[in-house]
């Protein structure tokens, strides 16, 4: 496999491929140009749209373009319990420098795939092997009318929209290009969002969001605390090896996916849903930029490594809950009905043997055959 999918518990897994498939990666890796580099908007710019999430350029022609697509151990997937295994080796992720001074500006643009906001190097991930390096983040969502449009689901479950902050292995690779392809080159971590609460930190960027309308639009924005973004524990998380879920689809990403959602308020979610184009303001016929997310991949044997203990596994989370629990008062119901209805066909039988003067005569027998 290019990227390990199950590992051993007890040691840091490791991501290097066997022989034969690092040959096979080497013979279908495209080399990184200048052309493919412009080419990572996502990642690192905020260029001309090249493949969109639907139509003739949309996800089922992606890998015409981007072979990588179209290969295995791909990203986004549905994190399902029989995948899960819990590995005690797994630490609470660290992130340093993420509290911004407003001072620090920042760029917020649209590259008319999503929404990004470029990062400070400052800004890294102190808890794994090596350095990985902040380099932008960036959302998915669904649209007003479908407030689910998270790439990671779990147990089905799809939230209505995530984040994803983009970090790179800085002790080996000079920057976020360097890495995209290389298979221990990115980590990312993943925040589900619901909508619910109002939250303020989102109000950082969401109230330059009209600055940004149309693709290639970019603002300065000043810094602020990035940290408040993330959920408040950083302890419980699903880890698996993964790609990047934008073309060129590399398999390079050590996904972080938080196991706690934060919340937006339904009027933040549709700043996101509702105002943004992935067309040019020049465009006569203006392209919504919504449903902005990748359809789920196969698992490919993989597995989801889970940092709590499977007692702990969030019933509320796969809705196994509330299945249990409308099965279980359903069944109780049928059951009530059923001996309702034997006792009133019981004591029907019973009052009429009795009207029909039916009973035990001396000289008849029992079943034993004794007399009564």
């Amino acid at each position: 496999m290019g990227i390990k999918a199950g590992r051993e518990a007890g040691a840091w897994p490791l991501r290097t491929p066997t022989r034969r498939q690092a040959a096979r990666m080497k013979m279908r890796r495209p080399r990184l140009t200048s052309s493919v580099a412009l080419q990572l908007i996502f990642l690192s710019g905020l260029q001309g749209a090249m493949w969109t999430y639907s139509g003739p350029e949309g996800q089922d022609h992606w890998p015409e373009h981007y072979p990588y697509c179209g290969g295995t151990f791909q990203s986004p997937i549905d994190i399902k319990s029989e995948l899960m295994r819990f590995d005690p080796t797994l630490r609470p992720i660290q992130v340093q420098n993420y509290n911004l001074a407003p001072g620090e500006q920042l760029t917020l643009g649209n590259n008319g795939h999503s929404i990004q906001i470029s990062l400070p190097h400052t800004m890294h991930i102190s808890s794994l092997p090596h350095r990985y390096t902040a380099a932008q983040l960036h959302f998915h969502w669904g649209s007003r009318g479908r407030a689910a449009g998270s790439e990671h689901v779990v147990n089905s479950r799809q939230s209505a929209a995530e984040m994803h902050v983009v970090h790179f292995n800085s002790d080996r690779y000079p920057n976020v290009s360097t890495a995209v392809d290389k298979s221990d080159g990115l980590a990312v971590l993943g925040v589900l969002i619901e909508v619910g609460e109002f939250n303020p930190t989102f109000e950082h960027f969401l109230k330059f969001i009209n600055g940004i309308k149309y693709m290639g639009q970019r603002v300065q924005i000043p810094g602020f605390n990035v940290r408040a973004l993330l959920p408040a524990r950083l302890d419980e998380y699903y880890r698996y090896d993964g790609s990047l879920t934008t073309p060129p689809c590399y398999p390079s990403v050590l996904w972080t996916v938080f196991r706690d959602r934060v919340t937006v308020s339904h009027q933040q979610f549709l700043a996101l849903a509702t105002a943004l184009y992935a067309s040019s303001a020049q465009d006569s016929a203006p392209l919504p930029l919504n449903n902005n997310y990748r359809r789920l991949q196969l698992p490919d044997s993989r597995t989801v490594l889970v940092s709590f203990k499977e007692d702990e596994l969030p019933w509320s989370d796969s809705g196994l809950l509330v299945s249990v629990l409308v099965g279980s008062a359903v069944g109780l119901a049928l059951i009530v009905s059923l001996v309702c209805c034997l006792v009133r066909r019981k004591r029907s039988s019973t009052e009429q043997d009795k009207s029909n003067g039916v009973g035990f005569s001396v000289g008849d027998r029992d079943e034993y055959g004794s007399r009564v």
